[in-house]
């Protein structure tokens, strides 16, 4: 064995001590969960704010738990199955206006996204769960990451069975897509105005305010609309009701042909976005957890620019590793509850079909606060301006590539 494969596998010894620390550590998890909540202060630090995440296969169950990576993987999808919500980790350095320590935890729903889809009852009970994890802990809201926004109903069904302030990270999310559209703009030197902007997942709790706002700015050429086609009847009705600019509807992926930009809000467990389905130049923005744009699109269509959707949270660290290049990085939809919890909110925030207030709401609040959309990145890994640069000559007019 090489020094370098033998740095990446942890000594037999090592792997023994930290499994037993996670086991140990999970059963105080689930302590916390079934008794009262002073006793739960005997043994953890108050919480003030949560942010619900779950794997988004079995490489995250691994990246949590070692020792699952030397058993079959079926096994290790029973274990989760079975398995009660756990903490992730406890985030420190946020404040609120007047410098109070707000103290927030990752909590884990621990199934898979396929394991949620197949059996939606089981989903719901431990999102649920969790979010009583999060209540014992003393949170006063909790944000929900990745699918557990789609399985909870946008977190409507949350909020009638526990006592914690629940929000999705909608409106923040929105914010963010907005503002990194402008940025892309500016970057690569587009007129939207000439450009035509899709949305997958328009009909969805996202696609909705993204698609209004948008249109109420006038900015873009053209919007195409596009979802699943049980909600054509949702596209239609969206469509009669702008009218500030032009929209097209559709139902199939293969109309991205014709898009410039493509915002992808979807909530499927699946790889949606394939190389087939985008044009020379195109520039997506893909905000899904689990992602709807393959990796293999890096390599497969270079001439295609792939943007994740991130935040950067000034002074916050999760102390979770989320693969993030740099420190401060945070998922949008966590980026709202921390904002939440610094102006002590109460109560719940951005869910289900929710005002389009909220994401301007949300877009003066982030600012207060420092918080700002990430450096550009794909997959994890900053853009490089070489990158910029090829994707920006497909967007330069013609007079400007040919010049007399």
């Amino acid at each position: 064995m090489s020094d370098k494969e033998s740095r990446k596998k942890p000594s037999f010894f090592k792997l023994t001590i930290n499994s037993l620390a996670l086991f140990l550590a999970a059963l105080r998890d689930l302590f916390i969960l079934w008794f009262p909540r002073i006793i739960a202060r005997l043994v953890i630090r108050k919480g003030d704010y949560a942010f619900l995440i779950h794997p988004r296969d079995l490489t995250d169950v691994s990246r949590k738990y070692p020792f699952s990576s030397y058993f079959p993987p079926h096994w290790v999808e029973r274990a989760t199955r079975m398995l009660w919500p756990i903490i992730g980790s406890r985030i420190t350095g946020l404040k609120s206006a007047d410098g109070e320590d707000k103290t927030g935890y990752i909590v884990i729903c621990p199934l898979t996204p396929e394991q949620m889809h197949y059996n939606q009852r089981l989903a719901k009970k431990r999102i649920l769960q969790t979010a009583r994890l999060a209540e014992k802990l003393g949170c006063e809201v909790i944000g929900l990451g990745a699918l557990s926004t789609s399985m909870s109903m946008g977190g409507e069904y949350l909020t009638d069975k526990t006592d914690i302030g629940v929000t999705t990270g909608h409106a923040y999310t929105t914010s963010v897509i907005l503002q990194m559209l402008d940025e892309v703009a500016h970057v690569l030197n587009m007129d939207l105005e000439q450009k035509t902007l899709a949305i997958v997942g328009a009909a969805g709790y996202m696609g909705v305010p993204c698609t209004r706002i948008l249109s109420e700015k006038r900015k873009i050429g053209k919007l195409l609309l596009v979802d699943r086609p049980a909600k054509r009847v949702a596209l239609d009705l969206l469509q009669q009701e702008i009218k500030s600019v032009a929209i097209e509807v559709a139902t199939t992926l293969h109309s991205l042909r014709q898009a410039d930009i493509v915002i992808v809000v979807t909530n499927s467990v699946e790889v949606l976005i394939k190389p087939e389905h985008l044009k020379p130049g195109a520039v997506v923005l893909d905000d899904t957890q689990p992602r709807n744009t393959s990796k293999d699109l890096v390599w497969t269509r270079p001439d295609v620019l792939i943007l994740d959707v991130v935040a950067q949270a000034p002074g916050v660290d999760t102390h979770f590793s989320f693969g993030f290049p740099q420190s401060d990085d945070v998922f949008t939809c966590c980026g709202e509850v921390m904002i939440l919890a610094a102006r002590n909110w109460k109560g719940h925030f951005a869910v289900g079909q929710f005002d389009d207030q909220l994401v301007h709401q949300m877009t003066r609040w982030s600012e207060e606060m420092k918080f700002k959309i990430a450096p550009l990145r794909s997959f994890n890994e900053l853009v490089s301006q070489e990158k910029l640069e090829y994707i920006k000559t497909f967007h330069q007019p013609m007079a400007e590539l040919f010049p007399k």
